[in-house]
């Protein structure tokens, strides 16, 4: 006697529709799998009569659960009809499945002709064959490889780029003369051949970097200092895609990093970067409590936040920070501008020198070296008279 199905290994997997006789030949079905060894079961319904307006066809699929990492396992498919047919797979390695799939994809290129970017995609297909590779940009399919087809590659457009397909295949896609306008999300399928068509699908981004035109520019308040001063300095950038970083450096020391101003932050719009610095130049003993000396003497006070509300949203950033007196009476300064790790660019450096010290006086305020003074003239005077007498 056949067992209850609750008390088997399987589990109806997938069900698109209930056909007619399935439930009249669950049991054969069942008994066909417990006495074959079978472990995953195909079941097609294809017995459509000429008088149904809406024929049925029924797609199963069948798994033996205590099986799916068996070192040998059996795949049947079944027609249900009038007959019962049987078709045997028999294949060895386990479970024909599609695993470990990546994707590498460059976090950034820079733009323009000739510039290009790879992107590979690596998986396992655990002995399958491979039906397919796609790759998509924002969704957007714009490559194929297909092996069973000839030629297996297909490309479609890509805004201002193309894909070089002597560098392209079913692990890798090539794509060139990359512009700001191929930034984002970019997607690898992946699908197994029959019986199973198992699919997958990993993403990951890029950013094409429109660089700045020219240097950053600096600015500074005043070329020389006294003791202490306050210098001001302001380090602007050209647009750009994205915004850059800045950084700033005093005797080639890095001091600070910060992007201080942004334009409003919209698809592809470029944008400007702009920083200001307060560097105090003052003795050890007037510094704040809690402050303490890093290996280029410079010390951090605090950084002031101020959002200024007008049409651009602009954001501004004042960094302050307190240097000791250098003692060759000079220090450099100088900005950069960085976006990822394929642009940086250096602005000309600024020689701050120390103002020339004032001569002391030579004025005595001594009361009895005045009187000294006066006495000796009085005495002077005396003898002149007494010599002309």
């Amino acid at each position: 006697m056949a067992q209850n199905a609750s008390e088997k290994p399987y589990s109806l997997t997938l069900a698109f529709y209930n056909a007619n006789g399935l439930a009249r030949q669950r049991d054969q079905i069942y008994e066909f799998l417990r006495d074959n060894l079978v472990d995953i079961l195909l079941v097609q319904e294809t017995c459509l009569k000429p008088s149904r307006r809406d024929p049925k066809i029924a797609n199963y699929v069948m798994v033996r659960n205590d099986r799916l990492t068996a070192s040998k396992v059996t795949i049947v498919l079944v027609n249900l009809c009038h007959v019962l047919f049987v078709l045997l797979f028999l294949f060895a390695g386990g479970v024909w499945s599609l695993k470990d799939l990546t994707i590498s994809v460059p976090r950034a290129v820079l733009s323009g002709d000739g510039q290009s970017a790879v992107l590979r995609c690596s998986y396992d297909l655990e002995g399958a064959a491979l039906y397919s590779i796609k790759w998509y940009r924002a969704e957007t399919e714009f490559y194929r490889f297909v092996p069973r087809e000839m030629p297996p590659t297909m490309v479609f457009p890509l805004p201002g780029a193309s894909v070089d397909l002597t560098q392209s295949d079913h692990q890798q896609v090539r794509i060139v003369n990359m512009n700001r306008h191929l930034s984002g999300d970019y997607q690898c399928e992946v699908s197994a051949d029959a019986p199973l068509f198992h699919t997958d699908i990993e993403s990951a981004p890029l950013t094409v970097v429109d660089p700045p035109f020219r240097a950053p520019h600096l600015t500074i308040s005043r070329g020389s200092y006294a003791r202490g001063d306050v210098i001001r300095a302001n380090c602007s950038v050209d647009e750009a895609y994205p915004a850059p970083n800045i950084t700033w450096l005093l005797d080639e020391n890095k001091i600070a990093e910060t992007v201080s101003w942004r334009s409003p932050d919209l698809d592809f719009k470029e944008r400007g970067a702009f920083s200001q610095i307060e560097i105090s130049i003052m003795e050890a003993e007037h510094y704040k409590m809690g402050l303490t000396y890093t290996s280029a003497s410079l010390n951090r006070v605090y950084q002031d936040h101020y959002v200024y509300d007008n049409a651009d949203m602009e954001e501004k950033d004042i960094l302050r920070y307190t240097l000791t007196p250098p003692t060759d009476g000079q220090f450099s300064l100088c900005c950069v501008a960085t976006i990822y790790d394929i642009y940086a660019r250096k602005s000309d450096p600024v020689f701050i020198k120390e103002d020339a010290p004032h001569p002391a006086s030579v004025t005595r305020e001594d009361s009895s070296g005045t009187i000294r003074s006066s006495s000796l003239i009085v005495t002077l005077v005396c003898l002149s008279i007494l010599l002309t007498l």
